[in-house]
């Protein structure tokens, strides 16, 4: 019977040495510890992004009350992803899409004329395709309003901004 008992503690600390062992059979799954002959990798640093969510395609503004209303960030400012749209609805009175001349001042930059529309009223709706990066500045051509790209949203009744990012 001592023999036995003897035989049993004698696997059993052989088990717990050769699983303690790099080379043993580890039952707990435990990643063993570096020492000074294994290098350690470096983490990587991590990445800082503009913004905690991706620029979407398409963007969609209202107009109404005397200011653009950018559906996604409740403010004037609305940022796509170059190739992507916005589309402008009027939800009350009459408002006209007007491109703002870029300058060192207001730090936006050129939108062509094809920007412009004519009058809209409440229901209608224009779609720009922005295939440019770049700060835009546009305002009502109606109700006017100096947009700041520096600063968004700018002076006056009827600023807004469109941000196109890569």
């Amino acid at each position: 019977m001592l023999k036995a008992l003897g035989l049993v503690l004698t696997i059993a600390l052989l088990l717990a040495i050769t699983s303690c062992q790099p080379g043993g059979t580890n039952s707990n799954n435990a990643t063993p510890s570096p020492s000074a002959s294994t290098p350690t990798p470096a983490s990587p640093s991590p990445t800082v992004t503009a913004s905690a969510s991706p620029s979407p395609a398409t963007g969609s503004v209202k107009g109404s009350n005397f200011k653009w209303t950018d559906d996604a960030s409740g403010t004037p400012v609305t940022t796509i992803k170059v190739g992507g749209s916005v589309t402008w609805t009027i939800t009350g009175g009459t408002h006209k899409l007007e491109r703002v001349a870029g300058s060192a001042a207001n730090g936006c930059d050129n939108l062509d004329a094809s920007f412009d529309s004519g009058n809209l009223t409440s229901g209608q709706t224009a779609t720009r395709t922005f295939t440019k990066v770049g700060t835009f500045g546009y305002h009502c051509g109606i109700h006017l309003g100096d947009p700041n790209c520096k600063t968004t949203p700018g002076t006056g009744a009827m600023p807004g901004v469109i941000k196109v990012v890569p």
